[in-house]
């Protein structure tokens, strides 16, 4: 980045930690009185950081989620025109959740300790949520990744945003002539929400002879969902390798290797991986669902199809037994994204969006 960074400042955030200590039945009402003095130190912050930046002249301030509350504080005290790109809300106030077994509480005495803190996390939830949506209604432009997310932006906050389409580096990303081994691959974070499970029970549908394993990768993993994934695996006769945090020349290896690229997040806001595939000429399936409609040219690039796994087995099937094809998505994949979704492209998208704030 030190080629992007004219000047760097950084302010201090000192927030109260989680206690330690064994409290039964106290410990995370305490932690939520801290949760609310936390919050009060970073309004205040906030309102330190929003003075120096109006002092400053800039023409606006372009600002991502916050790791707190997600829509930043800085909104609500800036003078200066802002910018929020939101690639989604808080999905966990607006969407049902996924459980696992792990999750569960696994005794008598954990199942009484789940339900005496229930009131502790219906107040928690309803302290961030509310602040999140008070935030983001004090940003003079709201952007986002996609139609769906503004679909779902309007659904929790009742507010338009507008659409600037992220872009890939196509020339990190790009076919790097090497031959194609027998795995396909699947990137993201290693949790419930990325549809790891469906393309496990997918891939156990082809029958043994053609059956690819499945290479992970992911910037973060779940060690609960890391077993439960592995479990299922061993049960559906499935091969399957996790990475984590790999390089970029790594990742743009793996992709160049893998004879697909699956992707199955449930309801993902746009997903980057498969604009990273196709730049690298990977052919992609994919389900029909979230972002991933917008970029990935269904028979052009790869395949979208229904969450089911006999379908998807299907339409990978197809792309495994016929490389010509294979070749030949891949091929259309890179010239997509050459025409529509490279860095420059999109960096003309944002500089379009944000004239009017500036003028």
């Amino acid at each position: 980045m030190n080629g992007f960074i004219h000047k760097e400042f950084r302010e201090d955030l000192n927030l109260i930690s989680e206690i330690s200590l064994r409290l039964p039945g106290v410990r995370k009402y305490v932690d939520l009185l801290n949760l609310k003095r936390n919050l009060r130190r970073l309004d205040r912050l906030a309102q330190r950081m929003a003075a120096k930046i109006d002092d400053g002249n800039y023409d606006f301030v372009f600002a991502h989620h916050d790791r707190i509350v997600q829509s930043p504080y800085l909104f609500r005290h800036l003078k200066t025109p802002s910018v929020y790109y939101c690639a989604e809300p808080m999905r966990q106030f607006y969407e049902a959740s996924i459980t696992r077994p792990y999750q569960e509480p696994k005794t008598s005495l954990g199942h009484a300790q789940f339900k005496w803190y229930g009131p502790e996390r219906k107040r928690r939830a309803t302290i961030i949520k509310n602040r999140d949506r008070e935030n983001v209604r004090h940003a003079t432009l709201l952007l986002t990744n996609s139609f769906f997310s503004a679909e779902s932006i309007y659904r929790a906050y009742g507010l338009h945003a507008r659409v600037c389409y992220l872009g890939v580096d196509s020339e990190k990303f790009k076919a790097n002539g090497f031959g194609k081994e027998d795995f396909v691959l699947s990137v993201g974070a290693v949790s419930a929400l990325k549809g790891y499970d469906f393309l496990i029970e997918s891939l156990g549908k082809l029958p043994l002879s053609e059956r690819p394993s499945l290479v992970i990768v992911g910037n973060t993993a779940s060690t609960g969902e890391t077993r439960y994934l592995e479990q299922l695996a061993a049960k559906r006769v499935v091969k399957i390798a996790f990475r984590v945090n790999v390089n970029e020349n790594e990742l743009v290896t793996l992709y160049n290797k893998a004879r697909a690229l699956v992707y199955a997040p449930v309801l993902e806001p746009f997903g980057l991986a498969p604009l990273e595939a196709m730049a690298c000429e990977t052919p992609i399936v994919a389900v029909k669902e979230g972002g991933v409609r917008e970029s990935v040219v269904d028979g052009t690039t790869g395949s979208l199809v229904e969450r089911h796994p006999e379908a998807f087995a299907a339409a990978l099937s197809h792309i495994l037994r016929d490389p010509k094809r294979a070749r030949c998505l891949g091929v259309n994949g890179r010239a997509h994204i050459l025409a529509n979704w490279t860095w420059e492209q999109a960096y003309a998208r944002f500089i379009d969006n944000v004239k009017p704030i500036c003028a």
